[in-house]
């Protein structure tokens, strides 16, 4: 609670002076005696009610004048209301969509499980920014940063094999194209993140992917890095006129994708991120969860008071109490002052 006009508490002091004078000085000089004749006839004789209650007037004068002075100090009162501003972070999600992808020691194979399992952390996450870039032989940006969850939900789900025609994992590239869609407005504070998810190695593109930690770690860019594929790896299925076949090395023996551990491990590290390795679909869903508990954003938690003008809950009364006190002092006691 607070007052924005208490000067008039002044006009309490002048009203409590007025009071006294006229208790201590023109109350006494009131008080005579009874000139009449007859008074041993008053005696025994029980005063009317009227007179036991000539008080009153002024009682209600008081409190009338009391209210009005409280009115007229403008008192203000309101509710707490707690704010809550919550900073989200931006995130870079970066999809390898190469060929082995469609191994299938996932299920349905590596990129559906991926893509299915992003799609519900799309879900579970508020406040942030998202945008996808997808790579094979090369990198392309599928959505930029955005808080249209659904957009890039929906661009996720066209993300195929064969989208991008340069067979390949280009690490490097996928990492770079991802930091430089990072922007950040004037005094903004978002953390910034990419999340890389591959099955293979660096074999394609123009940038070394260390080269590209390097320069996200200038930016303090945080890079997750994710190895998806079972323990024993998988072949690769390829569709041809002949039917379903599975790709196979020069020599005719199957080609198993292999993960370059060390080099998910060295940009991670880099960047002061984490490593994961997902073997089936439940791990790679563990992932995104445990990224999601790192990565919760900045929140914020104020508390202001909403004021509201009060004087009206003083001010009305005070005139109830006048229209009560000219009521009293013209009909009820109008015969005894």
């Amino acid at each position: 609670m607070r007052w924005l006009d208490p000067e008039f508490i002044l006009l309490a002091a002048l009203i409590g002076l007025a009071i006294g004078y006229k208790l201590l000085v023109v109350g006494p000089l009131k008080r005579g005696g009874l000139r009449f004749p007859l008074a041993h006839r008053l005696v025994g004789v029980e005063p009317s009610l009227r007179v036991r209650l000539i008080w009153l007037p002024d009682l209600v004068r008081l409190a009338l004048l009391v209210l009005l002075v409280l009115g007229l100090m403008r008192p203000q009162w309101g509710i707490e209301h707690e704010t809550v501003n919550r900073q989200g972070i931006d995130i870079m999600l970066a999809l390898d969509v190469s060929g082995s992808m469609a191994a299938e020691d996932f299920k349905p194979n590596r990129l559906k499980a991926a893509q299915s399992i992003t799609e519900r952390f799309i879900n579970g996450i508020r406040d942030h920014r998202l945008g996808l870039v997808v790579f094979a032989g090369l990198a392309l940006t599928q959505c930029p940063l955005t808080m249209d969850y659904g957009v890039v939900t929906e661009l996720l789900r066209r993300s195929d094999l064969r989208m991008i025609r340069a067979d390949g994992t280009a690490i490097g590239d996928a990492l770079i194209n991802a930091v430089y869609k990072f922007k950040k407005s004037p005094g903004e504070k978002r953390d910034q993140v990419v999340i890389l998810l591959t099955d293979g190695e660096n074999n394609s593109g123009v940038v070394d992917p260390l080269e590209a930690a390097k320069v996200a770690a200038e930016r303090g860019i945080r890079v997750y890095t994710i190895g998806v594929g079972s323990v024993e790896g998988a072949p690769v299925p390829v569709d041809t006129p002949m039917g379903r076949q599975y790709a196979r090395n020069p020599d005719g023996s199957l080609m198993i994708p292999k993960i370059d551990e060390q080099l998910l491990k060295d940009i991670a590290y880099v960047t002061q991120g984490r490593y994961f390795r997902a073997t089936d679909n439940t791990t790679l869903e563990s992932i995104y969860e445990t990224i999601s508990k790192l990565e919760k954003g900045k929140i914020d938690v104020g508390r202001t008071v909403q004021y509201a003008e009060r004087a009206e809950w003083f001010l009305l009364p005070a005139f109830a109490l006048l229209a009560i006190e000219l009521f009293l002092r013209g009909r009820i006691f109008a015969r005894v002052f």
